[in-house]
């Protein structure tokens, strides 16, 4: 080779390497007599022979398994082989048209081909325990369009992999159910968020089964989104169980409201037969006994006919939505009028009632749930107040209306406070006092009806107060100039 041809490859050479910078490469470069005279520091800690060890040798001598015939024709050829994780490429080097020599690229490609190895046996290791897995798994790629599916589902479905790749599993969801399930995966999809939705899906019997199906996004260790990965678990047999438990409750709160109607009609004249024994025209007739008994009578109708309505009320809670009828009224009003149908009740309890009320409260409420709540509340301040006197005192605040009933009796643990307010639950013996546990269930849904809130907060031997908060809309408030 001439010292010109030489000056010019070695001018190239040093292009290459600018291109390919780092120890991970490295360059050497032989004549036409296939002698080296270009021996980089990249190709020396690569192929561990020093520059002065590898030039004047020939190409074949370092690099046996270069192709000897890759010069050989008017534009020679590439060679490329790979040797102890190092990939070996021989190329022509070509000056004015002619091969004047050759040059080796080095490239160490055993981190790449170790981190290859080591995802794909990650891969493996995932797709064996997917497959072993007895939960229907999938993975879709960023694309969102499916790209795996384990062999649970495939034998759930009955089909082929390729059948349910992309888009093919759609095919198997229940017409019905299709636009749902699309439109939630879809839109967690276009979220980057987890998702959980219930649909039918094809068995390979035919037969349609409700799966649950949830997904979750994937992501790469870069933070670029990968797509999603889900589970679908056959959930046929709890839906089943599920509807013939709604069944049941409907069957229950049926009978209960049959009940409660039936238990109803015959207290309406045995009331009206009492109030006339004490009230019209046999006053002079009556011995003081049979007055005291007429009149615990009487107080047990009433017992009874509230337990009675409670119960009414818990049947027509449970089995429809609970609606809600608004007109102008004074709630104080309202309140007033239900503290006076208790005040007997109370006084015979010695438990005196008073009433604190700063002026009208006048918007749109459901007087008939209203009287509901607060009747509940006192029916309580009386059962559990230990003859002491209870409070009543209705105030607003701002946009929201404050019910507001305070016993001084035995009070409620600290742990109960929240409970009491479920259905059913008490915080004291129903050996000592009786009922179903219902009242203040039924205040709070009511209330919640009405987009109100009702809590409590006592301490054990120093009574009760119970708050009902109320929404005031379209409402004016007068002021009472003696308040």
């Amino acid at each position: 080779m001439a010292d010109s041809e030489r000056f010019r490859a070695l001018e190239l050479l040093d292009m290459l390497e600018r291109l390919h910078p780092g120890s991970e490469f490295g360059l050497a470069a032989f004549d036409r007599e296939r002698l080296l005279f270009h021996w980089s520091a990249g190709i020396e800690r690569l192929i561990g022979l020093a520059a002065d060890q590898a030039l004047g040798r020939t190409a074949d001598e370092v690099f046996p398994s270069i192709d000897p015939s890759l010069l050989h024709g008017p534009h020679g050829r590439i060679h490329q082989w790979t040797d102890r994780g190092r990939e070996c490429t021989c190329t022509p080097l070509v000056l004015d048209g002619a091969i004047c020599g050759g040059v080796v690229l080095v490239r160490d490609v055993s981190s790449d081909r170790l981190a290859e190895l080591r995802m794909q046996e990650t891969e493996n290791r995932f797709r064996n325990m997917a497959d072993a897995s007895p939960v229907l798994l999938w993975m879709s790629g960023p694309d969102a369009l499916c790209t795996f599916f384990n062999q649970s589902w495939l034998g759930f479905t009955g089909r082929e992999l390729a059948d349910e790749l992309n888009v093919g599993w759609a095919e198997g969801v229940y017409f019905e159910d299709f636009q749902q399930c699309i439109d939630t995966y879809l839109d967690a999809f276009n979220r980057r968020g987890p998702f959980e939705m219930e649909y039918r899906l094809r068995r390979y019997d035919g037969e349609y089964r409700w799966v649950f199906d949830q997904g979750v996004p994937r992501w790469l260790p870069d933070g670029t989104f990968a797509g999603y990965i889900g589970s679908c678990v056959d959930i046929t047999e709890r839906k089943q169980l599920e509807a013939e438990l709604l069944q049941a409750v409907r069957a229950r709160e049926e009978f209960l409201s049959i009940g409660a109607h039936e238990l109803r009609t015959p207290l309406t004249p045995m009331r009206l037969i009492v109030q006339s024994l004490l009230h019209d025209g046999y006053q002079g007739t009556l011995t003081p006994q049979l007055r005291s008994n007429l009149q615990t009578l009487e107080r047990l109708i009433e017992r009874q006919s509230r337990l009675t309505d409670n119960l009414l009320q818990v049947s027509r809670i449970c089995m429809d939505p609970i609606p809600v009828t608004s007109r102008e009224a004074d709630l104080v009003s309202v309140v007033r009028s239900v503290v006076a149908l208790f005040e007997e009740e109370a006084r015979r309890n010695e438990s005196p009632v008073s009433i604190i009320e700063y002026g009208a409260i006048v918007g749109l409420w459901d007087p008939e749930k209203i009287e509901r709540v607060v009747g509940n509340l006192m029916a309580n301040g009386i059962k559990y107040g230990a003859g002491k006197p209870i409070d009543v005192r209705v105030e607003h605040a701002h946009t929201l209306a404050r019910i507001i009933v305070r016993d001084h009796g035995i009070g409620i643990d600290r742990n109960d406070q929240k409970r009491i307010f479920e259905r059913f639950e008490r915080s004291v013996s129903v050996q000592n006092y009786g009922g179903f546990g219902i009242g203040l269930w039924i205040a709070r849904r009511l209330t919640e009806a009405m987009g109100g809130a009702i809590r409590c907060d006592s301490e054990l031997g120093k009574g009760s107060t119970f708050v009902v908060e109320l929404p005031i809309q379209h409402a004016r408030c007068e002021e009472n100039a003696d308040a």
